[in-house]
């Protein structure tokens, strides 16, 4: 539920900019309208609310741990410099070995940070912190936006259990399918997904090519379990390209409309 009110925020703040003058009832009236047409509601408190609290919970940990580190750190760094003061190699030894442990823990942490809780894909901080910059593209590339199809029904008929391993195993196609350098997909928004294909680092030559042959492929794809006899889902998806220094807003709005254009043609 979080994730569909930072997507409920997004898009209040993109018609909003149409306008020259904001009210706050204005603000309200507008979130409550797209609220509506994205079916949330909002008189289940107590799902938002738990909802929230997991992903709070789950930062909170990842601060403990890594305050944590700083503290095993800082008395390692203090260890080391007596160590080195008195010329006692055992002890240098030692603090090497407990700094190599260190580190690969604050990798995990790392890794955590910027990884979707649920799915396991890069989440909308690591979007922000590493490929852009203000805003702004920082290297070449394209950028392809996947929404679900009909995943509000998924979660109706089977429950959101079923529903969230339905995007656990969409993340989980999506990086087997596309496993080459320079490719990295980033869980954007409850069922809306992004991928990245960095062009200088990237092998594929044609995106939009393997994109189709992606979405043809999962579509085909029929699932199973001890209480569901079979289920089947796709996605729709807008790919364009952008440059070093366009405004993420503006290659969002385009992506988006080829998004939509995609799921009309496929309906």
């Amino acid at each position: 539920m979080s994730n569909k009110l930072k997507e409920i925020t997004y898009l209040t703040v993109k018609d909003l900019k149409k306008h020259d003058i904001i009210l706050p009832g204005t603000y309200s009236t507008t979130f409550e309208d797209i609220a509506k047409k994205l079916q949330v509601d909002f008189n289940k408190e107590n799902v938002i609310l738990k909802d929230l609290h997991q992903n709070e919970e789950h930062v909170t940990k990842i601060v403990e741990k890594a305050n944590q580190n700083l503290n095993n750190l800082h008395k390692s760094t203090c260890d080391a410099q007596k160590a080195i003061e008195d010329k006692d190699d055992e002890s240098l030894k030692a603090i090497n070995g407990e700094l190599k442990k260190m580190q690969e823990q604050i990798d995990f942490l790392q890794k955590e940070l910027f990884s979707d809780p649920l799915t396991g894909a890069y989440n909308r901080k690591w979007f922000a912190d590493y490929y852009l910059k203000d805003d702004k593209f920082k290297n070449d590339g394209f950028i392809a936006f996947i929404d679900l199809n009909k995943f509000k029904n998924i979660n109706d008929q089977y429950g959101h259990i079923v529903g969230d391993l339905v995007l656990k195993y969409l993340v989980k196609f999506l990086q087997k399918e596309l496993d080459f350098p320079g490719v990295d997909v980033v869980r954007y928004a409850g069922d809306e997904f992004i991928v990245l294909f960095t062009k200088d680092k990237s092998t594929i030559p044609n995106p939009d090519k393997i994109m189709r042959e992606t979405q043809k492929k999962l579509s085909e794809q029929k699932l199973k379990s001890s209480k569901i006899k079979e289920l089947k889902f796709s996605f729709s998806y807008g790919l364009t390209s952008f440059k070093k220094d366009q405004e993420i807003e503006h290659i969002l709005d385009i992506v988006d409309d080829l998004m939509y254009k995609n799921k009309e043609a496929n309906r």
